[in-house]
């Protein structure tokens, strides 16, 4: 059976990570610049359009964050929020990628046991440190979604800003008060319930406390996870799929992450703005776009098609199409 792998993706799609050919799986994302009509090189002059606007790539976060929301655009919580929220699971990402490199010395843990009688379980251990970091990380990805509320809803009764747990609490015991939208309540209340309390009872003990211990079962692969200060009357906590537990707790932040924003996206008045389309022997296109319901590339209106060196997918483009007519 082959090791389960951390989930590194954003699109809940079907991918490398955590689990072969597992449903619950994430894609990578597609993340960057996307060569369209050619091969880029590093010189100019050549024929490739290096694309930077792909809307379909984005989440919701990212959709959101590319428009101004007027009356917010210089608040520092709002700001900080939407930075955060990406920011954090991208380095989630990051330690899960480390965590992934990490599996095979579970091997050589063994062998090491297998030959001398003893190991000091040195790649276990790392695994352990980066697991618990990826937990932390999830944990603080919140915190943004925190920010932003509190930006958006101050005035309103119950919102505050010092406690990501109060956040989910608050909406569980209906303290929020009048104009606190229903949608946000009812989200932050299922995740309350389904996963954010055991969430935020190991990030405690993760950030404050010792260092747990992983192991890896011969028979099924499966990493295991012990740690003493989370258990109850004298009995260690165990998770039995500690990569299991990690994927499921990822997905449900992307979930809440993506349903919160998708609804401020719907809900609030966001303003037109310009956005780099992609370079081109060395020019830099633009495009002027609205926050459509759905954004795709070819959203918006052109902003370069006076360019003397016209873009080489002006005929497949709407944006372009659109500024000429």
């Amino acid at each position: 059976m082959p090791n389960k792998r951390f989930m590194t993706g954003r699109k809940m799609l079907g991918f490398r990570s955590f689990v072969a050919n597992s449903s619950q799986a994430f894609s990578r994302p597609i993340s960057g610049h996307h060569v369209v009509g050619g091969v880029m090189r590093k010189s100019a002059g050549h024929n490739g359009f290096l694309l930077a606007f792909a809307p379909e790539q984005w989440d919701a976060v990212k959709k959101f964050g590319t428009f101004k929301y007027k009356p917010l655009q210089d608040d520092f919580y709002f700001k900080r929020g939407i930075s955060t929220t990406s920011h954090h699971l991208e380095k989630f990402r990051v330690l899960a990628e480390l965590g992934n490199d990490l599996l095979p010395g579970f091997n050589l843990d063994e062998k090491e046991l297998d030959s001398n009688g003893y190991s000091p379980a040195k790649f276990s251990r790392k695994f352990a440190a980066v697991a618990e970091c990826c937990i932390n990380e999830l944990y603080a990805a919140l915190d943004g979604i925190k920010d932003v509320i509190f930006a958006l809803y101050k005035d309103v009764q119950g919102v505050q800003k010092k406690s990501t747990s109060k956040l989910f609490t608050k909406a569980k015991s209906n303290d929020y008060g009048e104009g606190f939208p229903n949608e946000i309540t009812e989200l932050l209340t299922e995740a309350h319930d389904n996963w954010f309390f055991k969430l935020r009872k190991y990030r405690t003990e993760f950030t404050h406390g010792s260092l747990g211990s992983c192991s890896k079962d011969r028979d099924t692969n499966k990493i295991s996870y012990m740690h003493v200060g989370l258990g109850e009357s004298n009995t260690a906590l165990r998770i039995e799929d500690f990569i299991e537990y990690i994927n499921a707790t990822y997905k449900s932040c992307l979930l809440l992450q993506e349903k919160i924003f998708e609804f401020l996206y719907r809900t609030l008045p966001l303003e037109p703005t310009d956005v780099l389309c992609g370079f081109y022997t060395g020019l830099g296109y633009m495009r002027s776009i609205e926050a459509e319901e759905v954004l795709t590339v070819h959203s918006g209106v052109c902003k370069s098609a006076h360019y003397d060196t016209q873009c080489p997918i002006r005929e497949k483009c709407g944006a372009y199409k659109r500024a000429k007519t």
